[in-house]
């Protein structure tokens, strides 16, 4: 696995990185604290024109070389030429970058890193956590991507991966794109460099993501709330929400093709007997199997996304299917019916 990390560029607050180039911090930190206290300041990013000999004379060409300057570093002191452009392209300054993710995200860095030379850098902070059930959390983290080339100009996104090298960054961000539902999640928003308003525009999303992700969360501690405070009547009642979340389908057969009736007919046994399970299951969690189960609506849900998260069975790793799949999906469901329960 390769890191990438330019020059010891890399930060990381409390968890160990798995290359070992730099220790964990052990207090948070501001972005612009990390470049300052921890990167030497970094480096600046000029364009230069470029010029060609011409009849015994150096005429300027209208084109620019995208410079950076010299790393504090010794090993790599000098300048660095990082690509071509035109008087269109203007350069993001890394501290630039670093000001406006603490003035518009608010929230110390969770990691930090240049990559490349210094052509990329990322920063990412740690969102509100999504409760899976009680006292188990999947962390999720907002992530700006910048280069300082003409080719990859600046992301955001977020993403269950936590950004620490190059390819935790391409896993952090190819989850994003198999992920993005629209709605802040996943890929968020992308810039290039020749927007002149690209670092406001950044800024823009990097707060709208944040405050989003903020609310969200106060509203659903706000519906948890309320099922907490709501109890349940009866065994009926829970049975009734769990037809109403997980309803079977009525057979339809009938009204097809004899030739496509058994097909259509089997196809919808096997629905039936997928939701048969998903409400036997969180039944018998609910009613005693299941993790600090209240007996109240909070019990149901919890019930619920216990049965999702941890008794329905998979061969591949759930984070992604809880947070946007077909898992989220199932849960979304009960939260539904129990948020009209509490309206």
């Amino acid at each position: 696995m390769s890191a990438d990390v330019f020059e010891r560029m890399v930060y990381s607050f409390m968890k160990p990185m798995w290359h070992g180039i730099t220790e964990p911090s052990i207090i948070d930190m501001s972005a612009r604290d990390i470049i300052y206290e921890k990167f030497d300041g970094a480096f600046e990013i000029f364009t230069r024109p470029i010029t060609v000999l011409l009849n015994g004379e150096h005429q300027e060409t209208g084109d620019f070389a995208i410079v950076r300057s010299a790393s504090p570093t010794t090993d790599d002191f000098g300048e660095r030429v990082f690509g071509y452009c035109t008087k269109r392209y203007t350069p993001l300054q890394p501290i630039d970058v670093a000001d406006s993710f603490d003035r518009n995200v608010a929230k110390p860095a969770e990691t930090m890193a240049f990559l490349n030379h210094g052509k990329e850098m990322f920063i990412s902070w740690k969102m509100p956590s999504f409760d899976v059930v009680v006292g188990d959390a999947v962390e999720m983290y907002g992530i700006v991507r910048t280069g300082f080339d003409t080719l990859k100009g600046a992301r955001l996104f977020t993403s269950v991966y936590r950004p620490v090298c190059a390819n935790t960054i391409n896993l952090a961000q190819n989850w994003a794109e198999s992920n993005s539902d629209g709605k802040g999640k996943g890929n968020v928003w992308r810039g290039k460099g020749i927007n002149k308003n690209l670092l406001r525009d950044l800024g823009y999303w990097m707060a709208f993501v944040q405050n989003r992700a903020v609310q969200e969360g106060e509203q659903l501690k706000n519906l948890f709330g309320l099922l907490a405070d709501t109890p349940v009547s009866s065994d009926e009642q829970v049975e009734l929400l769990l037809v109403e979340a997980y309803p079977n389908k009525d057979d339809v057969s009938a009204f097809y093709p004899g030739e496509l009736r058994e097909k259509k007919a089997e196809s919808i046994d096997a629905f039936n007997v997928t939701q048969t399970k998903y409400r036997d299951g969180i039944l018998r969690l609910f009613e005693g199997e299941g993790t600090d189960i209240t007996p109240d609506l909070w019990g149901v849900m919890n019930a619920t996304s216990e049965y999702f998260c941890h008794y329905l069975p998979s061969k591949r790793p759930i984070a992604s299917s809880v947070m946007f799949g077909g898992r989220a999906r199932s849960i979304n469901k009960m939260a539904l019916v129990l948020k009209d329960c509490v309206q």
